[in-house]
């Protein structure tokens, strides 16, 4: 973490607030003490794999070209590797692996779809996505969290998990969890 820190602040302050934000999805649902030790774990290494990436591509404030989004979608893969390597469990690793999946199968390094991809990992998209549209970046203005939730809503079915969508919305709507998104 330290290295992705150093390589790319907004990522690893990213993966802190994910964190955040998938723990208090996690108690909401009641998921075990396990389950959470997991997930929390696996969502503050999600992108680790983006150490592997070049820094202009990852700092970059315009569009990325085809060929830098094609570099930037091995992210998963580097860091399924990268934790595989340090010995973590399958559980964390695949985190960082499935996390761009879609319930669609149009996600991506595999195209899982549905239930093909592990609950942890659904769970985990919602997370990310949250923060990625509410987060500040120097390319973009963060979503509010009206515009987070409708746009949320309405890739129920498609990007996400339907069913975890509607518990995800019920969270969203608690005062608690809009403390971890440092623009709203």
């Amino acid at each position: 973490m330290d290295e992705l820190g150093r390589k790319d602040h907004i990522t690893f302050n990213h993966s802190s607030r994910v964190a955040k934000i998938a723990m208090f999805f996690a108690k909401e649902l009641g998921l075990s003490k396990k389950e959470r030790q997991m997930l929390e774990v696996g969502a503050l290494l999600h992108d680790i794999g983006k150490i592997k990436i070049d820094g202009a591509i990852l700092k970059k404030s315009g569009k990325l070209t085809k060929e830098e989004f094609d570099e930037v979608k091995k992210h998963p893969l580097y860091g399924f590797e990268i934790l595989e390597n340090w010995g973590i469990s399958k559980v964390i690793s695949q985190l960082a692996l499935y996390h761009h999946e879609r319930w669609d199968g149009n996600g991506y390094p595999y195209g899982l779809a549905g239930e093909e991809i592990p609950f942890l990992s659904r769970l985990l998209s919602l997370a990310d996505t949250l923060e990625a549209m509410t987060g500040i970046r120097p390319y973009r203005k963060p979503f509010t969290w009206k515009e987070a939730y409708i746009e949320i809503d309405n890739n129920a079915g498609t990007q996400f998990d339907p069913q975890l969508v509607k518990e995800f919305l019920k969270c969203m709507e608690k005062k608690e969890l809009l403390s971890i998104i440092p623009s709203l």
